[in-house]
């Protein structure tokens, strides 16, 4: 099983003259084909997902709504033993079901030690594979005190990549959260930027301890990120609901700013001061300058779909807002154009 592999060098023209096969799916939409990182926080219940969703794609049957195609897949489960993996089955399997696509390993070689040369051999054994799966990343590395962080974990990321581009199969690799937080989530997880660099494919899995509930946030180079709420349910993991990038950021956005846009719309024109506007659209608890900041951040999601505009001016005694609709013209007679702001950005003179 092999990919298409183009030229290293080729012009342009000749680029988009050549047919390039489509990206091949594991889960559609959610898992191609390449290196995928899977990382979620210690004891979140991760392996039995994962060990779920192996059997899913080798009996061919559904994920989370996507139509799967039935192939082999080689599942390493290098901190279990047999016994813990045939209770796990025994709950996840019904008993007229025979998965015998689902390849386990409990024991592996680490990465430049053997284990690129393991997997080759399970592809050549079995050439329908289309999954591999490692759990955990950590079992197969080897302590290497050589080099910065990121170069080592660069280079052990990158032969199993290589792997998986060469034979157009995705190996998965499942990982481990820092215990730190972080503004950007994907921060969290455990080693350097050289982890995810390396990735196509990122799920980050987030659960608070003893929850039923859990998000995993998908992003990747072949798909628009999304993110999953998924429930337990008797060890198997069902999706509630999945959102797309665009319905994430229009669900940050402050209820307070939609009430104000419905009582633009129900005025046609309004001006004033933010602490003025807070009370005719009946909003309490938020501070004036929290609004304003919030309002520069947002108002092109919220108003211009609505065909509203908005001016933000300033004088010595007041910092005033007008809002029209775009089809109005908006009175600027008494506006300064070295103080006016429009969607929160100053505007410069030509």
């Amino acid at each position: 099983m092999t990919t298409t592999r183009l030229p290293k060098t080729i012009t342009a023209g000749a680029l988009l003259a050549t047919p390039i096969p489509p990206v091949k799916w594991i889960i559609p939409g959610l898992l191609p084909a390449g290196l995928a990182i899977f990382a979620g926080p210690s004891k979140a219940g991760k392996s039995w997902l994962t060990l779920w969703l192996c059997l899913q794609i080798s009996q061919g049957k559904s994920v989370w709504g996507r139509e799967i195609e039935p192939r082999t897949v080689l599942y390493f489960s290098l901190e279990d033993t047999l016994g813990r993996l045939q209770e796990r089955l025994y709950q996840l399997v019904d008993a007229e079901e025979d998965p015998e696509r689902l390849i386990l390993q409990t024991e592996s070689h680490g990465i430049g030690q053997g284990l690129e040369e393991q997997i080759v051999s399970f592809i050549h054994t079995y050439p329908d594979i289309s999954l591999i799966v490692i759990d955990t990343l950590q079992k197969v590395r080897k302590s290497d005190q050589n080099g910065s962080m990121y170069a080592n974990d660069y280079k052990d990321i990158g032969a199993l990549k290589e792997l998986a581009d060469k034979y157009g199969i995705c190996i998965l690799l499942v990982h481990h959260l820092r215990k730190q937080s972080s503004s950007d989530p994907y921060d969290q997880i455990s080693g350097s930027t050289g982890i995810m660099g390396v990735a196509d494919t990122t799920w980050l899995m987030h659960r608070q301890r003893m929850s039923k509930t859990a998000t995993i946030r998908v992003i990747g180079r072949d798909m628009d990120e999304k993110m999953l709420h998924i429930r337990e349910e008797n060890c198997v993991w069902t999706l509630d609901e999945e959102e797309t990038a665009e319905q994430q950021a229009l669900k940050a956005i402050p209820d307070y700013l939609w009430k104000v846009a419905d009582y633009i719309d129900s005025v046609g024109k309004w001006q004033g001061t933010a602490t003025e506007l807070l009370v005719a659209a009946n909003i309490s608890d938020v501070k004036p300058n929290q609004f304003t900041r919030k309002m520069a951040h947002y108002a092109r999601d919220i108003f211009s779909p609505r065909g509203i505009e908005y001016k933000y001016t300033r004088t010595e005694q007041k910092r005033l807002f007008e809002f029209f609709h775009d089809d109005d013209d908006g009175d600027d007679d008494d506006i300064d154009i070295s103080e006016l702001f429009h969607w929160g950005i100053p505007q410069t003179s030509s």
